[in-house]
This record gives structure tokens, sequence and C-alpha cells, in this order.
């Protein structure tokens, strides 16, 4: 008796959804409940997730946490702050030199004979320089708000010496944690936080719906995924597209199965699962001024309509 009670536990946990199971579902939860909003990020594709949470936003979603990782935290941090209106103003102006620029090791890299390439690339340490984000962070960020928000932080980085996950909120939260956040290894440098070198919180969340329930009490949590559930990547033909579709393949399944745990282990939480509704055909990496207006007018859209699907 107790094996075959354990057989929907066990099929829960390891199905993937399906794509009608991955947008919002009408839900008997009433509009004014404690929400947890959590962002799951993407680099360029953190676009569509802005849109959406600025929407929420603006309709006065009741946010108690608002939880990221990678892009997302950057998104996170600017709703915490009171700066959702400013959220779209951001991603509609940024360009990829405010971003990332491509380490002088790297350039010259490719002049040099056989193994000697391999060498100097090895050398640099990663393949971009995340300097640029620092100065669109700075600018962007207003932690004293953050400070003395009452709404709650969750941020996300790896500890990629001691395999483990660093947590950062309110108090903690600075431009290195946003930077490790969002580091993503081989691409970008890992940063020194007190001590530690920290990369992208996605290698052990992608998105941290169970992390953002287990330090707030809510009664719904909005996870949004920048990703369509029938989007295919392209061919990937070189080694950074081979990497950075791995990266994005296991980070969307881990998303899915988070989602699905959170709905076990706290089934008294109505967990929404937000995703676009056409592919976003942006790659994580191009920082393309049309492309992401496009997937920012998207994300709002679909926050709209999921919002009407709860009887909004």
């Amino acid at each position: 008796m107790k094996v075959w009670a354990a057989v929907p536990l066990m099929l829960a946990v390891f199905w993937t959804p399906s794509a009608a199971a991955a947008s919002c579902t009408p839900t008997a939860a009433s509009r004014n409940v404690p929400t947890a909003l959590i962002l799951s990020g993407g680099g360029a594709k953190g676009a569509y997730e802005a849109g959406s949470a600025a929407a929420f936003a603006e309709r006065g979603l009741p946010f108690r946490i608002v939880a990221g990782s990678s892009a997302g935290a950057l998104n996170a941090a600017m709703i915490v702050a009171g700066r959702a209106d400013r959220l779209e103003a951001l991603w509609r102006a940024v360009k990829k030199d405010q971003v990332y620029s491509l380490r002088a090791p790297v350039l010259f890299a490719g002049l040099l004979p056989g193994w000697l390439t391999l060498l100097a690339l090895d050398g640099a340490g990663s393949l971009l320089d995340s300097q640029p984000l620092r100065g669109l962070i700075t600018a962007s960020v207003d932690f004293e708000r953050i400070r003395s928000s009452p709404i709650r932080l969750l941020v996300t980085a790896t500890d990629l010496a001691r395999r483990e996950q660093r947590a950062f909120d309110n108090r903690t939260v600075t431009v290195d944690v946003l930077m490790a956040a969002a580091a993503v290894p081989g691409a970008f440098p890992a940063v020194d936080v007190d001590g530690a070198l920290l990369v992208d919180g996605g290698l052990t969340g992608r998105a941290p719906v169970l992390e953002a329930l287990a330090a707030s009490s809510v009664e719904r949590a909005v996870v949004v995924l920048s990703y369509a559930p029938d989007e295919q990547s392209a061919r990937p033909t070189t080694i950074l597209r081979s990497l950075e579709s791995a990266l994005e393949t296991v980070m969307l399944h881990n998303v899915r199965r988070d989602v699905e745990l959170a709905r076990l282990k706290y089934p008294a939480v109505d967990v929404q699962l937000l995703s676009p509704s056409a592919p976003l055909s942006l790659r994580p990496l191009e920082f393309d001024p049309d492309g992401m207006a496009r997937i920012l007018a998207l994300g709002r859209s679909d926050a709209l309509e999921c919002l009407k699907s709860w009887g909004e």
C-alpha cells in the first residue's frame, strides 16, 4: 500500500510539465493574497520578465518577496526598490556594450599559433569582460531604497569552490552580488564576494522558487520563465553557442522540476508558472534593442492575460 501511495509523488517529481501546463491557470485565490514573484533571468531574455513584472507591479499585485537569479536578480532588485516604472525603460535602452566586452586576451588568442591559442584562452579566465555591467547596475539600482523596502528581496549566486548556493537579501545585496548572480562561468569572470568566488545563481536554482517559499509566508507564487514551452534554440555551431544551449537546457528543466516540487511541498500555495505565449527568438547574449522591445511588450501582454485568467 505504501509503495503504491508513493507512485504519484515519483511521477510528479520526474515528469516534465507539458506546454499546456506552463502558463497561468484560473485560480480561486483572491487578488490580494500575499504573493511571491520569482524571476529566472536568462541574459537578454530578462527583458521578457521585466515586462511581466512591471505589469504585475502596476496592477498592484501584493508582493511579499521578489526573488531572482541571473538577470532576474537585477530585475528583482529594481522591483523591491520600487522602481518597476523604470524597469522597462532600462531594458529598452540597454545595449551590448553596456553589459560586456570581449577580453583583450581573447582577441589576441586567434593570432597565436596552435596550442598557444588554447593557453591564452585558458589564461584569460573568461571570454567576456563584465565591467560594463558594473556601471549599469550602479547607475540603475538604488540600494538604499532596497534596504528600507517592505518587500523582501532574495538573490541567489553559486559558490563554485564549495559547490553550494549563496543567498542574499535586502541587507546584504551589493553591486558585487548582482554581478556574481549573472556571472555565467566561462563567459563572465567569477566575482569575489566576502572572500568567496561566486558565479551565476542559475547553476543551483535558475528560478529560486523553493528558496522564496521557504523564506516568506505567501499564498501565491508566480514564477516567470523566459522560455516558451515549444521554443527551440538555433542549431549550435560554435563552442559558445553549444555551451549556451547546454546551460539553458539544464536550467530550463530545473525550473520546471522545482515548480512541481514547490506544488508538492507547499500545497496551500497557488504556484503559477508564466511562460512566453510565443518563442522569444533571442539568445541570452543578443542584446538587440528591437528584439528586447518586442519581448518586453510580449511579457507585459502575457502578464495581463495571466491576471485575466485569475478574474482580474
